[in-house]
């Protein structure tokens, strides 16, 4: 199928949407309801990507190290605690035995986020008290942090793979390092690339793994920016294990992460190619690129999904994208 035909076939479920499809520099595109190519949507988990590549650069330039504690810019969180085990009460729990650090928060690997089970009682925790999407008043991030510090750890740091915390963590982190995570991108990444339609929905609190919103052109922009920069192999090296990606299931389906999203390993579906790096959002978005094909993809929708499993209109999405340009 076309795009075009794509978005026309789930018109009634996802009545508004944008689809573009480049590689190199031949640019399929489609949208229906009144979208353009200049349409602002909300990226919600998207933004993980662009928020990894802002952290590896001040990596690259001295500014954080992968291994420094995080504690260093967000003392609230200097002294964790961790249950026992993942489904102990919040009474059970033990002090860290080790810092959370920066790579923790980039491989999604400091403790705090969501497994397939979102019953565990410090995931109900989290979501009652700390989780920071769908929700129109967020906090200030001192508050929001003071409020993590008392949601307990499902594991020790580095000791398992969980799903969205780490980045809104990060998030905060990256505003502290550079005095204002917002401008920092507007300067360093968003100005230089031409990305004139994305920026932070709330740049008190920029969440680092929901916050922004942005354009099917912005992502484009972006997208090639990573094909033709040097830190698109590191972005994209799986750093879970074969257990993690199992117990991830529901979030991963199969596939492995990297620093800020998905890295392909396995060609379950048509559209896997092993080292196609990118995520979905839950908004209803996806942006992905694959360096061996020169490629970009970008879905945007105001259709949100209603669990981890991406919506129908990606997935035919993604098996036209192996098929067109």
């Amino acid at each position: 199928m076309t795009l075009s035909e794509v978005l026309e076939s789930h018109r009634e479920d996802v009545p508004a949407a944008v689809a573009l499809v480049a590689r190199g520099d031949d640019v399929e595109f489609a949208a229906v309801g009144e979208e353009t190519r200049q349409s602002v949507f909300p990226i919600a988990s998207v933004t993980k990507p662009v928020v990894a590549t802002a952290a590896l650069r001040l990596v690259r330039d001295g500014t954080i190290g992968f291994d420094d504690p995080i504690a260093t810019w967000l003392p609230e969180l200097a002294a964790p605690l961790v249950v026992r085990t993942p489904d102990a009460g919040l009474d059970d729990v033990v002090p860290a035995t080790a810092p959370i650090t920066v790579r923790h928060l980039l491989t999604s690997r400091c403790g705090w986020g969501f497994t397939a089970d979102f019953s565990l009682p410090a995931t109900r925790k989290l979501l009652a008290e700390a989780h920071l999407h769908g929700h129109e008043d967020l906090p200030s991030p001192g508050e929001w942090l003071e409020r993590l510090a008392g949601v307990p750890l499902l594991h020790q740091p580095g000791d398992g793979w969980t799903y969205n915390t780490s980045y809104d963590v990060l998030g905060v982190l990256l505003d502290r390092v550079t005095g204002s995570l917002p401008r920092h991108l507007d300067e360093h990444l968003f100005g230089p690339l031409g990305m004139t339609g994305t920026s932070f929905l709330s740049p008190a609190l920029p969440s680092g793994g929901g916050g922004l919103s942005s354009t099917a052109d912005d992502l484009l922009a972006f997208g090639r920016h990573l094909l033709a920069s040097d830190l698109l192999p590191e972005l994209a090296t799986d750093t879970t294990t074969a257990a993690e990606r199992a117990a991830a299931e529901i979030f991963l389906e199969g596939q492995g992460w990297g620093l800020g999203g998905s890295v392909d390993i396995t060609e379950r579906d048509a559209w896997n190619v092993p080292g196609r790096y990118g995520w979905v959002g839950g908004s209803g978005t996806s942006f992905h690129v694959t360096w061996t094909e020169d490629l970009v993809t970008v879905l945007l929708t105001r259709t949100p999904m209603t669990s981890p499993s991406p919506l129908a209109v990606m997935r035919d999405f993604w098996r036209s994208a192996v098929h067109t340009a």
